[in-house]
């Protein structure tokens, strides 16, 4: 059996190792006068199609930093209290390389944009291997859109919630400038990749108070 990560995202982007998806420069819009940011928060879970679901609980933490022009950026993700159910068994998960046997740890960029007229975020994430219980890797990439509920645009505001939702393994916001975006999940090194939706609310804070340029 396999079990896919459970990947979460807030806003930024390491552009010096990451490309932005294809079709990100329409529709783009702008965080002024914030640098960086801090987040905590709670569960989050990965569904992927036919797989068993990766759930963290948190406390789930990110860090991280906006580029010159308030549109692109750069993460850490900090995931703890990670685990899955596997044959009626709850087991812990974690990544390659994670401290502990129940920690996700990742990063990757960020693009803000326009997404069904409301302000979002398309995250593409590093590859990221997982290990459940010792059961063969899994690794989850891909592209995800999350809706940026507050502030409003052109309200400055030292914080930033982003939601993300999904119906089972697939995400409920894909479209971006005529194109679908979604994370998948790959079980080993000749698995079959599936789609996956992610489920999670974070909220950021910033030192100073930003404001979104939505036009």
């Amino acid at each position: 059996m396999s079990k896919k990560m459970m990947l979460l995202a807030l806003a930024v982007v390491s552009a010096a190792a990451f490309a932005l998806p294809a079709g990100a420069s329409a529709s783009e819009i702008h965080l002024t006068n914030v640098a960086s940011f801090t987040g905590t928060f709670g569960n989050g879970t990965l569904t992927a199609k036919e797989e068993p679901v990766i759930t963290c609980e948190g406390p789930n933490h990110v860090t991280g930093t906006v580029n010159a022009g308030g549109t692109t950026g750069n993460m850490e993700l900090d995931f703890t209290a990670c685990h899955t159910s596997i044959g009626g068994f709850t087991v812990k998960c974690r990544t390659t390389g994670s401290p502990l046997d129940n920690t996700i740890k990742s990063a990757g960029v960020f693009h803000l944009i326009t997404s069904n007229e409301k302000p979002a975020i398309l995250v593409t994430p590093e590859h990221t291997t997982v290990v459940c219980a010792g059961i063969s890797n899994t690794t989850v990439t891909g592209n995800i859109i999350g809706t940026i509920t507050s502030p409003a645009c052109n309200t400055a505001s030292k914080s930033m919630t982003i939601k993300f939702t999904a119906t089972g393994s697939s995400q409920d916001d894909k479209s971006y400038t005529g194109l679908n975006y979604n994370l998948t999940s790959q079980t080993g090194t000749s698995g079959t990749i599936k789609e996956a939706g992610l489920a999670s609310e974070s909220t950021t804070e910033s030192a100073t108070a930003g404001t979104l340029d939505c036009t």
